[in-house]
């Protein structure tokens, strides 16, 4: 008895023709070495490049009105601020609490006097104090300095806020991306999240203001409130582009997030300080509004938060609706 044995497939797939592994790593090399100079440019040219492109301050008083604070100002930084004259030094005062002006100088019959507000930006408070103690020393007369809106005792200098501007977007950014790769098909799921995910966040990420690094003192809820009302923004637009178009949309969100978002928020130091254009144009997006947001909730009591508000809200239902399309298109 024999046995037939079933005919054996002797056709082969022909080999793949792949580049030689030399090749390749050159590639994966360069590819690499062109990512992490695009990284660098996109975090390290902003702060390289900043100067301050007419900061508004302010002026108060009848020797104001003159201009000369605007001559001495021009004299010791050209270029570097806008000045608006107020009637009296509790007009200018408000205009700094409303966060109008970062600050000004108030002439008096008492003398100058010099009024900033840290928590607005330290960066610009600093260059205030060094402006006006050479204006002072030029003129002979004593500069007196009040600040309006000082930093904490714990985080003199603001760096605790400063630093919260990469966890911020993170916030946004991470929980969007693996929402979208593990829930394939759940994009209401997802959206849930993502919604659920915001106040959570922003607690927590006030909490660790307040009571770990002591950057905050006054307004806590307030804070809270502006932190999720940002990171639903920046979640939300990153889900939205996810599901309505998977990886890519992942990709080029998170790339705007991190490498324009990001640098361009002014958190560390004010839009105006950023090269000249691109800080206002930080402020459109997620980041910058998030950050105008926070300083106006943790130093102002909310004051001169309205367009931050605005913008955070228009990509909150922008990211909302994306993802409505998204579920409507799988549904069909």
């Amino acid at each position: 008895m024999t046995t037939q044995s079933a005919p054996q497939n002797t056709h082969h797939a022909p080999p793949k023709h792949e580049p030689p592994a030399a090749i390749r790593a050159t590639g994966i090399v360069i590819a690499l070495a062109v990512a992490i100079a695009v990284v660098a440019i996109a975090f390290a040219l902003p702060a390289a490049r900043s100067k301050p492109h007419d900061v508004p301050i302010g002026a108060a008083g009848p020797q104001a009105a003159s201009g000369q604070v605007a001559q001495l100002l021009e004299q010791n930084a050209p270029g570097a601020f806008e000045v608006t004259y107020y009637p009296g030094e509790q007009a200018l005062r408000e205009a700094i609490r409303n966060r109008d002006v970062y600050g000004g100088i108030s002439f008096s019959p008492d003398g100058r006097k010099l009024l900033i507000a840290t928590g607005g930006s330290p960066a610009v408070a600093q260059l205030l104090t060094q402006v006006g103690q050479g204006i002072s020393q030029k003129a002979g007369v004593a500069l007196q300095t009040e600040d309006l809106a000082p930093p904490t005792a714990d985080d003199p200098r603001g760096t605790g806020l400063a630093a919260s501007a990469l966890p911020i977007t993170l916030a946004g950014l991470l929980p969007a991306i693996a929402l979208v790769l593990a829930l394939k098909r759940e994009v209401w799921t997802r959206l849930i999240a993502v919604v659920a995910f915001a106040p959570i966040a922003g607690w927590t990420i006030a909490a660790l203001l307040r009571y770990v690094f002591g950057s905050i003192e006054a307004n806590f809820w307030g804070v809270v409130g502006g932190l999720t009302l940002g990171v639903l923004a920046a979640g939300l637009t990153i889900l939205g582009l996810g599901s309505l178009f998977g990886r890519a949309g992942l990709a080029v969100g998170a790339l705007l997030a991190l490498l324009l978002g990001n640098p361009l928020s002014g958190l560390n130091s004010a839009p105006e300080m950023l090269p000249s254009g691109w800080g206002q144009f930080g402020q459109w997006l997620p980041q910058g509004a998030n950050a105008t947001l926070l300083r106006s909730t943790a130093f102002f009591d909310g004051a001169g938060a309205t367009t931050a508000i605005v913008v955070l809200t228009c990509w909150a239902v922008f990211g909302a609706v994306l993802v409505v399309i998204a579920a409507l298109r799988r549904r069909a």
